[in-house]
């Protein structure tokens, strides 16, 4: 069983990703959080602190708690792609396409969804935005002679992953992903409307389907004042 506290912060993001709480609302007090757990004041405390230090929640001096300015937040341990992600946290999300086209892979990106440098890929490059504002854009990558149907795919319009499950007809099972900060380059600072050189979030995904098939490797660039990525970790 979770510790009090990681019950009440679980408790205020499930009311921020419902949209019960929203950028700028007031949380409830530390006596109400207190009734309502029947807990201790440092019980609340030790909570709250965790959500501020991460910046979900702001403290204002003799006002009390509020939810930070808004920021898409992700957990880790859920799999979703990004349209399904974003409508969960109450959004409207939107693609645009820069680019789709077959090409060879490199060596790098053959080795990531094991076929050989022989057989073709398809590329997609896209922007994707939440309530019309640029949130990151990706490079998507995938094996057409594992997935020739893919390239019939709109990826303006749907969720990929439901595209790919109930249209292309693969299961996915999994994702293998890892997430690091780089500098934006020309291409990324122009997309996003960020300078070049600003820090942004890299989230590179391999997303594998049953018998550990890849179908699909992503290299994603975020910017960070729009989204966050959140994990608990037990011990």
């Amino acid at each position: 069983m979770a510790p009090l506290y990681i019950e009440i912060k679980n408790y205020i993001l499930k009311q921020i990703e419902k949209g019960n709480l929203k950028a700028g609302d007031k949380i409830p007090t530390e006596r109400d959080l207190m009734n309502l757990f029947n807990v201790s004041r440092m019980t609340v405390r030790h909570a709250l602190d965790a959500l501020v230090n991460s910046g979900i929640l702001v403290r204002m001096v003799g006002k009390g708690t509020y939810v930070s300015e808004e920021k898409i937040f992700t957990r880790l341990n859920i799999l979703k792609s990004f349209t399904e992600e974003i409508i969960a946290s109450g959004h409207k999300p939107s693609s645009r396409l820069i680019n789709k086209e077959v090409e060879m892979p490199s060596e790098f990106i053959s080795k990531k969804l094991q076929i050989n440098k022989s057989q073709r890929i398809l590329k997609v490059t896209r922007l994707r935005l939440v309530d019309d504002l640029e949130m990151s854009i990706t490079y998507s990558y995938f094996p057409l002679m594992k997935a020739f149907m893919i390239d019939k795919i709109d990826f303006t319009q749907t969720s990929l992953y439901k595209e790919i499950e109930e249209n292309v007809g693969l299961k996915i099972e999994k994702a293998e992903e890892i997430i690091t900060t780089v500098s934006a380059n020309q291409t990324i600072s122009k997309h996003l409307r960020i300078k070049k050189g600003a820090p942004v979030l890299k989230l590179s995904r391999l997303t594998i389907i049953v018998n550990e098939v890849p179908i699909e490797y992503m290299e994603g660039y975020f910017r960070p004042d729009r989204y966050m990525v959140y994990q608990e970790l037990y011990r």
